[in-house]
């Protein structure tokens, strides 16, 4: 709960400053270029993807690509990978600083309530999904026989929550988005109506 709080507290603390969403908004773009970089080199060595970011993975697939992830590519895929911790997380903040600054200024009630819920921290979770997603291909590619099938299927099933979370994550700037500038225009009606 301490950790909930703190992370809400922070959240809310860098939606106040513009400077600081300015810096985060670069982190996120900054780190993206970084990441796939780093994927492009992987994928020059191997002639595929990494896994993390083929979306439609399945596990008959993840099974065949395994022997492509040796010599140089396993080395860049292990830097990629080093990454994709760091990744996710600035890209979860990207995301819940954006729902934190879109709820914190909308004024209409049910929002506030969301806000006051502190429904912005929900896109962190997409940042623990693709966090679940690493651990279990880590394992895959560190084990020395053939990979264990419940890391596979952890593997994929974090994958498909991942994307999920993203496009909720992705959507909810969208409804936010919308409802603020809702917001803004009953209060603007509001006033003009209140002027005459």
């Amino acid at each position: 709960m301490l950790i909930y709080r703190s992370m809400g507290s922070a959240l809310i603390a860098i939606s106040q400053h513009w400077w600081a969403v300015i810096l985060v908004v670069i982190a996120n773009f900054a780190s993206f270029g970084i990441l796939f970089s780093l994927e492009d080199r992987f994928e020059s060595l191997s002639g595929v993807p990494t896994f993390d970011t083929q979306n439609d993975l399945t596990a008959q697939r993840l099974l065949e690509q395994l022997a492509l992830y040796s010599g140089e590519a396993r080395t860049a895929y292990f830097q990629f990978a080093a990454f994709d911790f760091l990744f996710p997380l600035i890209a979860g903040l990207f995301v819940a600083v954006l729902w934190t600054l879109l709820l914190r200024l909308n004024r209409w009630k049910p929002v506030m309530r969301l806000y006051q819920a502190r429904l912005f921290l929900l896109p962190l979770l997409t940042t623990l999904a693709d966090w679940l997603e690493n651990i279990s291909l880590l394992s895959i590619l560190n084990t020395p026989t053939a990979p264990n099938e419940a890391w596979v299927q952890a593997a994929l099933i974090f994958k498909a929550l991942k994307l999920l979370l993203l496009n909720v994550s992705l959507a909810g700037i969208v409804i936010l988005a919308a409802l603020l500038i809702y917001d803004r225009w009953l209060r603007a009606r509001w006033t003009v109506q209140q002027a005459r």
